[in-house]
């Protein structure tokens, strides 16, 4: 595996790119603007590529992108709905004058239209906008936790979008420990982790799984809520997420930490953790 953290920008990048690479960071994961705002900063293609290669030099790869918060395109509303096209456009290309092969972004909510309508829009969406996407970029479509009016929170959700897209289509899945047992996938104990990797075995297929967000949670399993929490601390702990990371993962995925108080002492901590229940003795 590649370990990885979410990387806050704040404090300059190449500064966070060698604080990630003495902690031992592989991968990274990060915003490419501020993940509550429709615009992304304006593209200096220099500061672009001076990132690539600050990226090259400490030997982080893959970087991931992971979309905005606001992009739905699920949305009800016709403005946010377009709104949200254009921003994971957008997302997707700075992504690819990044150099990386991913973006990352939440299945999204229905708004009250219904499961299924939304669902369908979705489906139908991104039919249409992969055309306007760069090459070699991929979108990797994040479970949820299942709350409210949010679609994906099942493993057979986004299966049914995978096959509705084909296999010629640039999307794949980014598989959250977090968001899984808020949806009440059991990964705490081994009967329930071989329940819910037989489902994701039959209905999303494990090639397709591109990354990892590895987290713990401190909040019971199916109750729909997404609470983080430090690796080893929440109810999956660290018997779980050991078993989880001991399934057969390829050699090169990237495992990325969302844990809380990114930026401070505790990514070394967690990530220290990571590789443990990993078994990566490197």
């Amino acid at each position: 595996m590649r370990f990885g953290i979410h990387m806050p920008l704040k404090g300059g990048f190449p500064r966070n790119v060698k604080r990630a690479a003495e902690i031992g960071c592989q991968s990274l994961q990060i915003f490419v603007g501020n993940p509550t705002a429709w615009s992304l900063p304006r593209v200096d293609r220099e500061e672009l590529e001076r990132r690539r290669l600050v990226l090259d030099k400490y030997g982080i790869e893959p970087l991931i992108v992971h979309a905005a918060y606001l992009v739905n395109l699920a949305a009800a509303k016709k403005d946010f709905y377009e709104k949200s096209c254009r921003l994971l456009r957008d997302t997707m290309e700075r992504a690819y004058l990044l150099g990386s092969p991913y973006v990352v972004m939440h299945v999204g909510s229905h708004g009250g239209r219904g499961f299924k309508e939304g669902l369908d829009l979705f489906i139908s969406t991104l039919q249409g906008e992969i055309e306007n996407w760069p090459p070699h970029v991929e979108l990797l479509l994040e479970n949820t936790s299942g709350a409210g009016t949010s679609l994906g929170g099942s493993f057979i959700s986004i299966g049914h979008i995978l096959g509705a897209l084909g296999d010629d289509a640039p999307v794949g899945v980014c598989l959250d420990t977090a968001h899984a047992w808020a949806a009440g996938y059991d990964l705490s104990f081994p009967e329930g982790l071989q329940r819910s990797m037989e489902e994701l075995k039959e209905h999303v297929g494990l090639e397709n799984i591109k990354v990892l967000h590895i987290n713990d949670i401190n909040t019971p399993r199916g109750s729909h809520r997404d609470r983080h929490s430090h690796l080893g601390e929440g109810l999956i702990g660290a018997a779980g997420l050991k078993a989880f990371l001991g399934c057969p993962w390829p050699e090169e995925m990237p495992a990325v930490l969302e844990t809380p108080e990114m930026g401070t002492h505790w990514d070394a901590v967690n990530l220290s953790r990571l590789r443990l229940y990993a078994g990566d003795t490197s």
